[in-house]
Formats: structure tokens, sequence, C-alpha cells
């Protein structure tokens, strides 16, 4: 009676993940294998496996995998010629439900419950995988892939302990950070790429905050310059853009060191309060834009993520350095830095705090300060890419973020 329910068992989930891949497959136009096929074929590599063992014959799996072979070599030919529909993916996703099914019949039903789940996830993902490899370009490409490497198998080898004589430069939490930074500025570089040209320039500055809020700046600065009646758009964008990236930067904290996050939080978010009040009250967008490409690097691209890496050492050496001088040498280190790469700067920083190298409050206070910097630095940038103009307006945003952070920083006793 056991084995009777096993069997059953094993049956009912072969129907199960077999029924899963072929509800997709049954959505197509003309389908030429639906759900009831896709349901067979599971249960015909279930019955392969529990016949073989009955028989004690391996051959007769053999056979079973070379007659449902012949069936999808048929069902290829039918598909891609007598309804001169191209492609071999439902020819794929059957033999995979035969796989699946023999999967259950030798007692790997979890298994291949869950592969049924992703091949699914797969088959119905068409739409948004042919749009992401539209948005990326060749080059962008390699550099993903590149960035793989880094993830998969640099990342799971690399020592997880100080390898230099000041023992601050933790290989594992290093590329921890790059990978982290990367996959924020990734996300925010995608939807900049697939917004076309219907989307205004705050949206576009918001984003480009994810990927490098300087070089949004930058970018946006040189539209006015060239437009000076873009420029309502332009510093709507510019402050969305600091805004942005100050959230980024607790999400890097927050990934690093808790302790650090906790105390910086508040100062942090009032300055973000403060960027989208000020916005909200005082800044109006402009007219909607012809064009809107902001040329900004693909933050996959191995040069940033070097150059993120020798900045995050760099100052992580320097910061150790002039602890030694007293706090004010690390906050004034940290608003220098703050211009350069607030992400590295914060990064540096919250390392050296989960290292105990740096005190907590000390390095949440840091933390802030850099992002005073760098928000600071973007009044500069506006200067020198776009117009007098641009800076004057840029001020009183920037100034009155500030003023807000500064003042819940005294608040909150860390100064």
């Amino acid at each position: 009676m056991v084995a009777e329910t096993e069997f059953l068992k094993m049956l009912l989930v072969s129907v199960l993940v077999g029924g899963l891949l072929g509800v997709e497959r049954e959505l197509k136009v003309n389908p030429v294998a639906g759900m009831r096929t896709f349901m067979l074929t599971s249960v015909f590599g279930t019955f392969t496996v529990f016949i073989a063992r009955a028989l004690g014959e391996g051959l007769f799996l053999v056979m079973g995998f070379l007659g449902i072979i012949l069936v999808t070599i048929l069902m290829g030919a039918v598909k891609n010629y007598k309804l001169e529909d191209v492609g071999v993916t439902t020819c794929i996703a059957f033999l995979l439900a035969y796989l699946l099914g023999v999967m259950v019949g030798l007692g790997y039903s979890p298994q291949a419950v869950a592969a049924s789940i992703l091949i699914t996830m797969v088959l119905v993902s068409k739409k948004y995988l042919r749009a992401f490899s539209e948005t990326l370009s060749h080059d962008e490409l390699i550099n993903a892939l590149e960035f793989g490497l880094i993830v998969f198998v640099l990342y799971p080898v690399v020592p997880d302990a100080p390898i230099d004589p000041l023992h601050l430069i933790n290989p594992r939490v290093l590329l921890l950070i790059i990978i982290i930074v990367t996959s924020i500025g990734f996300a925010g570089f995608l939807a900049l790429r697939k917004m076309g040209v219907e989307t205004g320039l705050p949206v576009v500055g918001a984003l480009g905050g994810l990927v490098n809020s300087s070089a949004a700046t930058s970018a946006l600065a040189i539209r006015v310059r060239e437009r000076v009646e873009l420029l309502p758009s332009a510093l709507l964008g510019i402050v969305l853009s600091n805004v942005v990236m100050l959230a980024r930067n607790l999400v890097i904290v927050a990934s690093i060191s808790a302790a650090t996050f906790q105390l910086m939080l508040v100062p942090q978010m009032a300055m973000v309060g403060a960027g989208l009040a000020y916005s909200y009250l005082f800044l109006k967008p402009g007219k909607r834009l012809l064009e809107n490409h902001i040329p900004l690097e693909s933050p996959f691209a191995i040069a940033p993520s070097i150059k993120f890496a020798l900045i995050f050492t760099a100052f992580s050496v320097a910061l150790d350095q002039l602890k030694a001088f007293g706090v004010g040498s690390v906050y004034l280190a940290s608003v220098l830095g703050g211009l350069i790469s607030s992400a590295a700067v914060t990064g540096s920083i919250a390392s050296l705090a989960a290292l105990g190298s740096l005190d907590i409050r000390t390095a949440a206070n840091a933390c802030i300060i850099s992002a005073i910097g760098s928000g600071l630095g973007k009044v500069l940038i506006g200067r020198i890419s776009g117009t007098s103009e641009l800076r004057i307006r840029l001020l009183p945003p920037m100034i009155a973020t500030v003023v807000v952070g500064m003042a819940a920083l005294f608040l909150q006793g860390g100064l």
C-alpha cells in the first residue's frame, strides 16, 4: 500500500511539473504542444524510470529518451515548417518536461518542482529578457559578464581577512562594496537607457544619482549651458540627484556596518527630506524635452570599478593615518573626499568602522560630512560645467540640505 501511495504521489508531481511548463506554452497563438501534452510527457518520463527499475533493465530508460527525442524532432518540424513558427523554445521545453518526469521517478520531486518553477519563469520572461538585451549594447554586455566574473568567481575565493600591513584592506569587503555600488548604479543606468524621449530631466537626474551623482550633475549643467531655457528642469534634476545619492549612501553603509548606519540614519534622512521638501516647494520642472540622453559610463565597466577600488583603498589608508591627528582631520578628509566620490568615501569609512579601526560615532559623522561635501561640490560643478546662474540657483537647496543635516547632527549629539 505504501508503494502504491508513493507511486500516486510521483504521478501527481509529474502532472504538476509538466502542466506548469504547459500552461505557458498553451498561451501561445498556435501552440504545437499544450498543457495536456506537457503533462503526459512528464508522466511518460516517470513511467520510464518506474518500468526500467521494475524490469531491472536500464536500456529501457535509454530507449524512452530516444523515443522522446524523435517526438521532439517531429514537433520541431511541424512547428517550423508546417506552422511556419520558427523557434526551438517549445522543443527544448518539451524535452525538459520529460527530464523533470524522470527526476520525479528517481525520487527528486522537490528538485523537480523547483526546476519547473524556474523554467516556467524563464519561459514567461521572454518580453522582459528581450527588453533587457535591447537596452544593453555589446560593450555593456561584455562589462556585465566581467562583473559576473567578479561576483561569482573572484568574490568567493578572495581572502576574507585584512592583507595589508595596517590591517585595513579586506579584499572580500572591498569586492562586496564594489558589487553593491555597481548593482545600485546599474539599476539606475538601465532605467536611464530605457526611458526614451518622453521623460524630463528631473527623472533623469534622480536616476543618475544611483549611477554617479557628480556625473549626472555635470551632464545636466552642460545642457543648461547649451540651452538656458532648460535651467528649471536641470536644477530640479541636480537636486534630486543629490537626494538619491544620500539615500544610496545609506544603503551602502547599512550593508557594511549596521552600527554606523543607525547613528547616521536620522541626520542623513533629514537631508533627504530637506532636499525633497525644497524641490516640492520651490522648484518646478520646465517643459518636457525632445531629447534627454545623459552620457554616463556603464557602472559594470572595469575602469570605474578599478577607480572606485583605488579611491576606496587610498582613502582608507589616509583616513587611518589622519585619525592620529584628531577627528577634525578625519572630517576634513571626508568632506574633501566627498568632492571626488562620496560612495567610495562612505564605503571606506563604514569598512573602517566595521573593522574596529575607526570609532562608530566618528564614522557616522564622517559619512554625513562626506555627503555634505558631495552636495556642495555639485554647486562647483554647476558653475564649471554650466553657468553662473545655475550655481546661484543651486546654492539655496544645497545650503538648506547642509543646514538641516548639521542641525540634526548636533541635536543627535554627533558633534
